[in-house]
Formats: structure tokens, C-alpha cells, sequence
């Protein structure tokens, strides 16, 4: 605890030293799961798609930090299964990824917005917070799973997830980053598609809650008869957790000074003449931007001066007058 809490403070003191810069973006791409409708593989079937916003801190040129929150969608089904077995178990599903995430980054080439690199990869990896909700599909209704306890067994629809994979960035402008991005995330459930352990009494549920016999078990309606109670059997395998997968386009833009150079120490000295300009008087400014203004200036001194001298003058010319 004390070493993390000494690390902490020596971030916060040395990253003030070096160039720092935000930046905002979206994200676009595809989605994809492995778990027990999907054989535990990726497949065709199973892609759907991603939309997220992000905000990122570039401490250095290589090190950032990113928040983001992105929407997947991912879905599996047992007929696109090429085990017979599994292709009688005839389940389905869908459901909507939320995913709340913070990652550090570490680019593999310094980042430099002003250098004009042709692509800089980059490893990431951190901890986010996930909302999924499985359904499935049913005389064509689609129903939530997890409130009917398929399997008898309650799960919460949040879980944690570990974020990590590799990018590649592209610095379009000093304004405009361009990239890819590819993720896994390893998740701590087992139930994003609502299968994991064994089939539940599906008899005596069936006197109770049909809706839910039905949806747990699904053999029926592909072979045409009911055959032995399930109760006990494997529905999936809950030694294997379930996993997803975050790919697409970033594009996003630098929250920088007009010309880009809050990230490098190394520009510093141009950075007086960007400041704003102290407000002026409207008058004093046309004054000062008056051509005549000097020779006006001028010719009212020396208008003074003459009154002066005419003051000086007046007793002079009375008693001369007065003679």
C-alpha cells in the first residue's frame, strides 16, 4: 500500500514536467463474444455492432490514460453449432454490452502531434464496469432472462471486466488523430448469454411456470417430442467464463492551443505571443491608431506654449501702450 500510495505522488509531481494534452473521440467498429453459444470460439454469426465516446490525458508521448463508454451488441445461437449435441440444445440469445472503462496506454513510438508520424501502435489495458441483459427469442418474442432464473440460479446483470489489447494511431493534423483499435474483455460471469450450469426439474417447472420450462429447455420444439427430464444434465460449462471483444475506427480531437504546442516543452518560447492581448480603452486605442494623433499631440503643446508666452507678454505691451 505504501509503495502504490509513493508511486501515485511521484506521477503527480513528474508529470507536470513534461507536455501535457486532451483529447475527445468516438468509436465505431464491430462486437463479438466466446462462450456457450458460440461453441467458445468468435464466429461469423455472432457479430454485431459498437459505438462508444471516449476522453483520453496524454501525460507523455507515451504514456495516456483513457475513460470511455461504449455500446456493444452480441448475440449467439445453437443452430449455427456444428456438434449435434449442442445443436439439439437449440438455445439463443442477445443482449446489449454497456461497458464503463478506464485503461492506461503505452505507445510502442513517441506520439507527437506535430511530427507527422505515419502510425504509432499502442498496448493498452485496465478495469471497466459492464451492464449486459440476455434475451432470447421465442414464437418471436423476445423475453429477459435473467429475472426467470433459467437455470435456478440468480446473477446480477453487472459485472467486472478486464479491458486490454492493441491499437495504432495516426496524427491526421496538430487537431485530428486517426486509428484502430482492437480489445478483449475478460469478464468475472459466466451468464452473459444465460447459460452456464445445468438444466433445472423442467417437469415440475412446467406446472408452475411454463414460460420459463420452455425457455430453459428448447430440445422440444427442434426434435418434436419432450423425451426424459434434463434435471441434473449439462446446459453449459461453468469452469469457462465468458468473454467479448471491442474492434473499430477512433477518430479524435486534440484539446490543445490554437497551434498545437502544449505538448512539447520545446515550443514554449513561441507561446507568449498566443496570450491574449490586456483590453485597451476604445479611445486611447483609436488615439493611438490615429495617424494625425502625434501632430495633434504637438500642436497643442505649442498652442500652450504661445498662450504662455502672450501672458508673459501683457504687462509689456500695457505700459508701452500707456506711455
Amino acid at each position: 500500500m505504501r509503495t502504490t500510495v509513493l508511486i501515485f505522488i511521484f506521477i503527480i509531481n513528474v508529470c507536470p514536467l513534461f507536455g501535457q494534452y486532451s483529447e475527445v473521440g468516438i468509436q465505431f467498429g464491430l462486437s463479438n463474444y466466446v462462450g456457450e453459444l458460440s461453441e467458445n470460439k468468435m464466429k461469423g454469426e455472432g457479430y454485431g455492432t459498437l459505438i462508444g465516446v471516449f476522453g483520453r490525458y496524454n501525460f507523455t508521448k507515451h504514456l495516456s490514460a483513457k475513460v470511455s463508454l461504449s455500446k456493444g451488441t452480441l448475440s449467439g445461437d445453437d443452430r449455427y453449432a456444428k456438434s449435434v449435441s449442442i445443436k439439439e440444445r437449440n438455445l439463443n440469445f442477445r443482449s446489449d454490452i454497456l461497458e464503463f472503462a478506464f485503461v492506461g496506454e503505452y505507445n510502442l513510438a513517441p506520439y507527437n502531434i506535430r511530427s507527422k508520424e505515419t502510425g504509432v501502435p499502442y498496448l493498452f489495458a485496465g478495469i471497466g464496469v459492464v451492464h449486459f441483459n440476455p434475451q432470447a427469442q421465442m414464437r418471436g418474442s423476445w423475453y429477459d432472462l435473467q429475472p426467470m432464473k433459467t437455470e435456478g440460479v440468480p446473477y446480477s446483470r453487472y459485472t467486472v471486466a478486464v479491458p486490454f489489447g492493441i491499437g495504432m494511431k495516426f496524427n491526421i493534423s496538430y487537431k485530428v488523430n486517426f486509428g484502430f483499435e482492437f480489445g478483449a474483455r475478460k469478464t468475472f460471469t459466466d451468464y452473459l448469454d444465460d447459460v452456464s450450469g445445468k438444466y433445472i426439474d423442467v417437469i415440475e417447472m412446467r406446472k408452475h411456470h411454463p414460460v420459463v420450462a420452455a425457455l430453459a429447455y428448447r430440445t422440444p420444439e427442434l426434435t418434436g417430442s419432450f423425451g426424459e427430464n434434463p434435471l441434473g444434465t449439462e446446459r453449459g460449462n461453468p469452469e469457462n467464463q465468458d468473454w467479448y471483444f471491442f474492434g473499430g475506427i477512433t477518430v479524435s480531437i486534440n484539446l490543445t492551443d490554437k497551434y498545437g504546442l502544449d505538448f512539447d516543452k520545446k515550443y514554449e518560447m513561441f507561446k507568449e505571443h498566443l496570450k491574449k492581448p490586456e483590453k485597451i480603452n476604445e479611445d486611447k486605442l483609436k488615439l493611438k491608431q490615429s495617424p494625425d494623433s502625434k501632430q495633434e499631440k504637438k500642436k497643442g503643446k505649442n498652442k500652450f506654449r504661445l498662450f504662455k508666452k502672450k501672458q508673459k507678454m501683457k504687462p509689456f505691451v500695457k505700459k508701452i501702450i500707456d506711455q
